[in-house]
């Protein structure tokens, strides 16, 4: 399926204006970037029905074009970070108010203060680690809004408008989870999956992938699965880690996954270090895992997966990845495919969402019949 770059930024930047004020952003203290981000997004996005149009005989256009996707597929799945993230701080600042408060002396309630503060304190690397990736995916699209500008594209004049309408319209809902977009029914995905996850536990460790390509709801469905009940219940340490292509650094991996779990690391920088006291860490409990948006098998076969099979009582590890093989080369014992929507059921979900703001028939069944042409 070949994504329609305009309509995917239009999409990109109503996210953005509705998940800028949710809590989860403000713990994080991302909002400004966010925003940032929308606001760049905006420009770009008015340029790019010409960018379309010209990058089938441009190959200069065509390349530029391809860049900023790949920026819009990150900007996406960093969306998707900063939500779990900061709702992850905000359910454990939650949770060591409640103790404070049912705390019933006073020495109780200053341990459990104490405890709250530690616990928010230890959140600040999450914080500045999250707010650097929005920070440097802020500076690549800045590079490519300026590069734009040697191609004078045309810009579209009724985009200001259309965002308009957009931006107050996604005001008024929610962001995540959004389960129609992936055009499949999430919940029994989501289901069967967790199941799969907690089952068979005299099984030490085992993987699991979810493949589809780009943009089509493989980190909505790993979400789902992080914050279901069942797995909450069945693992001591949980840990959500986006890979990316971006990642570069085999240290600072390590580092981010003992963070994620509440350890630490002091000064040491090597791989064998961290390694080291990943392993410590781990001791006797369980854990479960994901890996987001994994690019190189390699992150699990040479980086993680000895600390954590010699020392997990139990582990299991999600995988999302745009490629089947990448899935199999880390071992994944069962693979979930995120497909495309058959186009009936895309012509339903578009017809659930109010794509259209008036009701003339007419309109709808002409669009429909262009659109089933052109699957």
């Amino acid at each position: 399926m070949v994504m329609i770059v305009d309509a995917f930024a239009g999409k990109l930047v109503e996210r953005l204006s509705n998940v800028i004020e949710e809590k989860a952003i403000m713990v994080l203290g991302v909002k400004d970037e966010l925003q940032r981000l929308r606001r760049r997004m905006e420009r770009i996005a008015r340029v790019l029905k010409d960018a379309e149009k010209r990058k089938i005989q441009d190959e200069t256009v065509k390349g530029w074009v391809n860049e900023l996707k790949d920026l819009m597929y990150d900007a996406d799945d960093i969306i998707d970070l900063c939500m779990i993230q900061g709702t992850g701080l905000l359910q454990d600042v939650d949770h060591h108010s409640q103790l404070a408060e049912s705390s019933a002396t006073a020495s109780t309630r200053v341990r459990c203060c104490n405890f709250t503060l530690f616990s928010c304190a230890r959140s600040v690397p999450f914080r500045s680690e999250i707010a650097a990736k929005v920070k440097s995916l802020n500076d690549k699209l800045e590079e490519i809004s300026e590069d734009k500008d040697k191609f004078n594209f045309i810009t579209s004049s009724n985009s200001s408008d259309a965002y308009a309408i957009n931006e107050a319209s996604y005001r008024q809902s929610s962001s995540l989870p959004e389960p129609d977009i992936v055009g499949w029914d999430i919940k029994d995905a989501t289901n069967s999956l967790v199941e799969l996850l907690v089952s068979q536990p005299e099984q030490k460790c085992r993987l699991f992938a979810i493949v589809g390509m780009g943009g089509i709801g493989k980190t909505t469905l790993a979400q789902q699965i992080y914050n279901d009940p069942k797995i909450n219940d069945a693992f001591v340490l949980r840990s959500w880690i986006w890979v990316s292509k971006s990642f570069t650094s085999k240290a600072d991996l390590l580092k981010e996954i003992i963070r994620n779990i509440g350890g630490k690391y002091g000064e040491c920088t090597t791989i064998s270090e961290l390694q080291n006291i990943l392993c410590d860490f781990l001791r006797e409990k369980s854990l479960f895992l994901v890996l987001d948006d994994v690019w190189d098998e390699n992150i699990w076969v040479d980086l993680i997966k000895n600390a954590i099979e010699r020392r997990t009582t139990k582990c299991r590890v999600l995988i999302t990845t745009r490629d089947r093989n990448t899935a199999a080369k880390v071992g994944a014992t069962h693979i979930h495919h995120v497909n495309k929507l058959p186009s009936d059921v895309g012509w339903g979900i578009a017809m659930q969402k109010k794509f259209f703001i008036n009701n003339n028939t007419q309109d709808m069944q002409r669009l429909k019949d262009i659109g089933m042409k052109n699957c």
